[in-house]
C-alpha cells in the first residue's frame, strides 16, 4: 500500500509543490544572472571576509535549493501515486474555474510587482511601495465578500500602512537606502 493517498487533494498539493518549485528555481536562476551581471563593490573580492557581499549569494542558493527540493517532493508524490504523471496531464489540461481565477491573481499580482520599478524612478520608493502594498491587498481581499464603500477600502488602507511601515523600518531603522 502507498503512503501517499491517492486522493485527488494529495495529488493538487504535489502539483502546487511542484509549480512553485518551478517558479522558485526560474525565480533564483533569473535574480542570480541579474546579480552576476551587475558590477561594483558588491562583487569585489574581499578574501576570507566577504562581508555583506555574501548574502545575496546565500539568499539565492537558499531560494534555488527550496524550489529544487520541491520539485522534488512533487516527483516523489506523483510516482507513488497510483495515476502518477498521467493525473498531472489531466489536470493542467483541466483547470476548473477557481484555478483560473488563481491563476489569473497570481499574474495579476506578478505583473505589479514587475510595475514597482519603473514607477519607483518616477515617484519615488516610498509613494511606490504604499501603491504596491494597497494593490496587492486588495488583490489578495478580491474574494472576500464586503458591502460599503469602507468594507471595500479597508484592505487598500493597510496594505499601504504596511508597505509605509516596511519602507520606514529599511530607511530610517536600518539605514538602507531605497530610493
Amino acid at each position: 500500500m502507498s503512503q501517499t493517498p491517492a486522493d485527488p487533494e494529495a495529488r493538487r498539493a504535489a502539483f502546487a509543490d511542484l509549480a512553485s518549485g518551478t517558479i522558485f528555481v526560474a525565480l533564483a536562476a533569473g535574480l542570480a544572472v541579474a546579480h552576476f551581471a551587475q558590477g561594483g563593490r558588491l562583487h569585489a573580492d574581499f578574501g576570507a571576509e566577504p562581508g555583506p557581499a555574501l548574502l545575496p549569494r546565500i539568499l539565492l542558493l537558499v531560494l534555488g535549493v527550496a524550489g529544487a527540493l520541491l520539485i522534488l517532493r512533487s516527483m516523489i508524490v506523483l510516482r507513488r501515486s497510483r495515476e502518477g504523471w498521467h493525473a498531472l496531464r489531466r489536470e493542467t489540461a483541466r483547470l476548473r474555474g477557481s484555478d483560473k481565477d488563481d491563476l489569473v491573481q497570481v499574474l495579476l499580482a506578478l505583473a505589479l510587482l514587475a510595475l514597482f520599478q519603473p514607477v519607483r524612478g518616477v515617484i519615488g520608493a516610498a509613494a511606490a511601495l504604499c501603491l504596491l502594498g494597497a494593490a496587492l491587498a486588495m488583490l489578495t481581499a478580491r474574494g472576500e465578500a464586503r458591502s460599503g464603500l469602507r468594507a471595500r477600502a479597508r484592505p487598500a488602507i493597510e496594505g499601504a500602512l504596511i508597505a509605509l511601515v516596511l519602507f520606514a523600518l529599511f530607511r530610517f531603522v536600518l539605514g538602507v537606502p531605497l530610493r
